[in-house]
């Protein structure tokens, strides 16, 4: 899909009349924590989703209070616990950052489960029922929506040609997922906050590291990189929810309306980042089209087939056993009845 289509369709819904839906919606207001306010998703569809789009839907009713995840001082990992308290009430997170809070999360998108945007959204839909109730009876939470960032790639200096390379690496990660990812391939963790990965790739601290193949090219990591390696081992699948005693004090008028609006924003945001996915590794590489990011030189390293078999056992043997072992037997048996029939692996019980 292009990005021309794209935009065209976003400037469309801001421009449709107001919806038969939104007549006669009483006044509401609301605030939401949005993703991290350097993220193209926050500049492209996210703050005009909220701040323009919905409000003119609703024909002026819904007031929207708008915060991104950085400039409302917060880091992420807190977010599950700050919507169960009902300190805030609309938020986004991402499911790796809780994983803490609940294994369950990582069932959604552990390290290297889908390697196509289509099977991640397959996953997605598949799981959400899962989530939406768990996050409803443990933790007080309507969950709303799940949308992925781009693919989650490795950034390396030192020379990589697949995944038998990664033996002897140190890389940079993020979660208990793909820690075990990385050690079962014979590579050596790092846990570094994003902000400081650029000087420790620059002094040796880390080999490679692994983030989105946006955000890489956003945080400037091809300036300390050659080597880009995509193997997609995520999409840093995200989500959006409220407190869900808030929630259910809305009229439900608000509450459906949001919830059609909602739902159409998530199909938006799959498309946008399949378009943003290949852009990034176009700005990476510099090659042609490079619409959301800048062009960098890094050398493009493809999944190859002679890797496939290789992953499909690291999923088998490794990442899912240690997650299902996390999540206990309940959780596993949920997840093989969804997930695993989507992707064709069984997690043990």
């Amino acid at each position: 899909m292009s990005s021309r289509f794209l935009a065209s369709t976003v400037i469309a819904a801001l421009l449709a009349p107001v919806p038969a839906l939104a007549q006669g919606l009483p006044p509401t207001q609301i605030k939401v924590i949005a993703s991290s306010d350097q993220s193209t998703l926050h500049k492209s569809l996210e703050r005009p989703f909220w701040t323009e789009r919905l409000p003119k839907a609703s024909g002026g009713a819904i007031k929207v209070e708008f915060s991104g995840l950085l400039s409302s001082g917060l880091k992420g990992p807190e977010i599950v616990r700050l919507l169960r308290t009902g300190a805030i009430d609309f938020a986004h997170g991402v499911f790796a950052s809780v994983g803490a809070d609940d294994a369950t999360f990582e069932g959604m998108d552990l390290a290297g489960l889908t390697t196509d945007i289509q099977t991640a959204r397959r996953v997605s839909d598949a799981y959400k029922p899962v989530l939406d109730r768990g996050l409803t009876e443990k933790h007080g939470i309507k969950l709303l929506a799940m949308v992925p960032f781009t693919s989650q790639v490795f950034f390396c200096k030192p020379a990589i040609a697949g995944m038998t390379d990664l033996k002897g690496k140190k890389v940079r990660v993020f979660g208990r997922s793909l820690a075990d990812f990385v050690t079962a391939m014979g590579g050596t963790t790092v846990t570094i906050p994003f902000g400081e990965v650029v000087p420790a790739l620059q002094t040796g601290v880390a080999d490679c590291a692994i983030t989105g193949t946006a955000s890489g090219n956003t945080a400037k990591w091809t300036e300390v990189t050659t080597y880009l390696y995509v193997l997609p081992v995520g999409w840093s699948v995200s989500f959006y929810a409220v407190n869900l005693a808030r929630w259910n004090g809305l009229d439900p008028k608000v509450r459906a309306f949001l919830q059609q609006q909602i739902a159409d924003f998530e199909d938006e945001i799959w498309k946008f980042t399949a378009e943003e996915n290949k852009d990034g590794i176009n700005c990476n590489v510099g090659r042609d089209p490079c619409k959301f990011g800048v062009k960098a030189g890094m050398k493009l390293v493809e999944l190859s087939a002679g890797d496939q078999p290789a992953l499909a056992r690291v999923m088998r043997e490794v990442v899912v056993p240690a997650w299902a072992k996390r999540c206990g037997a309940a959780c596993a048996k949920e997840w093989n009845a969804t997930v695993g029939k989507v992707v064709d692996i069984s997690a043990p019980q």
